[in-house]
């Protein structure tokens, strides 16, 4: 293929990639706007009833939630979706469950079914699939684009998939905020779209890498935002080693980027956060370290090791206990890496020396208040961002800041209508919070933030 054509082709695939619902008039392109954005024509934001009785609008109602990119179903974990590409809904005795009906559907039949919910055989169906308030002429460009969709993607034509990877609804209090979150990311002021998040749903770590790699076979065009990796990050780094060129963005995760992974934007993870600990605790003259660690629990462990070699590099001695002699009076810091009750440590250390603790080690009730005092020894608490917003001082949590960042990501993508190649080397949010794309250590731990 020559230079000229290869132009070509891309600038086709910018074309059809690329759409903003506020200016689509091409059947097709509306018709993909309402599916995977919840966006009708002059940029409305179309309206659905679930459940009877709840209403909802927007990109929680976009097709694309449950019926997949490719509109052949398995979106909702929680329901078995059908598949609706117009081949499958329009031929007769179709291969699909849509209310068990064996009716093809014509676009009278399927404008019932989406605004009523009655399918082309006459029957109802089920409460979680949303009646939509759509124009003639939006349903006419839904089925443009559900008898188009199978060409695009042959074509090479569908854009940057951008894969979310969360536990199934229910399993996670912490995933399906997250989830809805994601769900609702605000429009950009300057009406331009907020890209899409095709959802996978996963039952265990295993069951979700067999449905990532189902996917990416299918679309290796594909960038994996904000998945739920906590107690697994090396298995899934691990597992990304065969598709190295797809990024994971923004991973909610505990610890850093494994080596040889590719992860941009990531938030300190707890190595960056001890090292950020040391480094502030070096500066303050103290030149010990004691480190407790809790012998039963892994990653406890595993971050003593790092901790131990981080100090080595920094110049400090570690102590074993408070009985082990020094060579001269030092001070002292201890680092916690198992769970810290500033009242019991009140009792049982010296006010001269300084605690360091990463924020989850923090008992649960002490995390969100203020907690030197003059009875205490002092403490560092660090976190891998700064906690505390505006002049109130009001407390961040996290999965608010995973997800404010992540609509920011989304948003960036939509409005500049980039590539992979074309991501930016910082993410800004909420005017004070940045991340790196590609940090090393040094970097990242830069970034946390050590309440004092």
């Amino acid at each position: 293929m020559s230079q000229l054509q290869s132009a070509f082709l891309l600038f086709g695939f910018y074309l059809i990639s690329h759409i903003n619902p506020a200016l689509a008039t091409d059947p097709i392109d509306l018709g993909r706007s309402i599916y995977e954005k919840g966006i009708g024509r002059d940029d409305r934001e179309i309206n659905a009833i679930v459940h009877g009785s709840v209403s909802l609008q927007g990109a929680a109602i976009a097709c694309m939630n449950c019926h997949g990119i490719d509109a052949r179903g398995g979106g909702e974990a929680f329901v078995q979706v059908p598949d609706i590409r117009w081949l499958n809904l329009s031929k007769p005795y179709p291969a699909r469950r849509m209310g068990a009906a064996e009716a093809p559907y014509d676009p009278s039949s399927f404008s019932k079914a989406l605004r009523a919910g009655i399918t082309a055989a006459d029957r109802k169906l089920d409460p979680i699939m949303p009646r939509f308030d759509l124009t003639d002429d939006e349903i006419n460009s839904l089925i443009a684009y559900l008898n188009a969709i199978d060409r695009l993607r042959s074509l090479g034509q569908a854009r940057l998939v951008i894969l979310g990877l969360l536990p199934k609804p229910g399993r996670s209090t912490l995933a399906d905020s997250l989830n809805s979150k994601l769900k609702s990311c605000p429009a950009n002021e300057n009406g331009s779209p907020v890209a899409a998040v095709d959802m996978l749903y996963f039952d265990t770590p295993g069951d979700a890498l067999v449905k990532l790699h189902k996917r990416l076979a299918e679309n290796p065009n594909t960038l994996i935002l904000t998945p739920f990796l906590l107690g697994w990050e090396h298995r899934y780094a691990q597992a990304m080693q065969r598709y190295n060129d797809i990024p994971t963005a923004l991973p909610f995760s505990l610890l850093n980027p494994p080596d040889e992974s590719n992860w941009i934007f990531p938030f300190p993870g707890l190595e960056s956060q001890i090292l950020a600990l040391l480094k502030s605790a070096k500066a303050e003259g103290y030149t010990q370290l004691r480190i407790h660690s809790e012998p039963e629990n892994f990653l406890s462990v595993k971050l003593a090791t790092v901790a131990i070699k981080m100090a080595a590099t920094h110049g400090m001695l570690v102590i074993a206990d408070k009985s082990e002699k020094t060579h001269k009076p030092a001070k002292i810091a201890t680092l916690w890496l198992k769970q810290f009750n500033p009242n019991q440590v009140a009792k049982s250390s010296s006010k001269d020396e300084l605690m360091l603790v990463p924020v989850m080690f923090l008992k649960p009730d002490q995390a969100n208040k203020d907690l030197q005092g003059n009875s205490l020894p002092q403490q560092y608490i660090a976190y891998p961002y700064n906690p505390k917003i505006g002049k109130n001082e009001t407390w961040r949590m996290p999965i608010d800041v995973w997800a404010d960042a992540a609509c920011q990501f989304l948003s960036l993508v939509g409005e500049k209508l980039i590539s992979l190649n074309e991501l930016p080397e910082i993410l800004k949010w909420k005017g004070d919070l940045f991340l790196y794309s590609r940090p090393n250590l040094d970097l990242l731990s830069d970034r946390v933030f050590i309440h004092k």
